[in-house]
């Protein structure tokens, strides 16, 4: 009978730290599953934006294209300027105008020296006078490869030699 009542009075273990032991584990996993959920968020923003992004463009690429002759213009004797030598070099983004440009030479040597021989002399001293020169060539060698071929452009008309006697 010492022994049934010795039974009786044991108690069963308590199941406190086991339920706590079990709500630290969901907690731990809830916690987990939030930060995960949180960082594949940030991660598929990401590449929705990486996406929408354009790509890069391919370098640009400029070739030079020199004039094989120097453009030499005489002005009358009676104006300041009686000889103007000018070498030029052009700027193109691809090989078709530069190949365009040498093909038509001949067309465009006349063009820019009628263009220069209008020039008024005065004007070519100064450094505004050159620039609009330089304008005007620009101009001319655009609107000549339009004609030619619409998808022909230059980027930049470059003196590389301009002589006044």
């Amino acid at each position: 009978m010492a022994q049934i009542e010795q039974e009786a009075g044991e108690k069963k273990p308590s199941k406190k730290p086991l339920i706590i032991l079990v709500l630290a584990v969901i907690v731990s996993l809830a916690a987990g599953a939030g930060g995960m959920f949180f960082f594949m968020k940030q991660q598929l923003a990401h590449e929705i934006t990486a996406a929408c992004e354009e790509p890069p463009l391919p370098p640009v690429t400029t070739i030079y294209y020199e004039i094989s002759k120097p453009l030499m213009v005489n002005f009358p004797q009676n104006s300041s300027i009686r000889l103007v030598k000018i070498n030029l070099s052009m700027a193109a983004e691809n090989e078709e105008t530069i190949s365009l440009l040498k093909k038509n030479e001949p067309m465009l040597l006349n063009n820019l020296l009628m263009l220069i021989s209008a020039q008024n002399t005065d004007g070519l001293k100064t450094h505004d006078g050159k620039i609009a020169l330089r304008n005007a060539i620009f101009d001319d060698v655009t609107a000549m490869l339009e004609k030619m071929s619409p998808e022909a452009e230059i980027k930049e008309v470059f003196f590389t030699s301009f002589i006044m006697q």
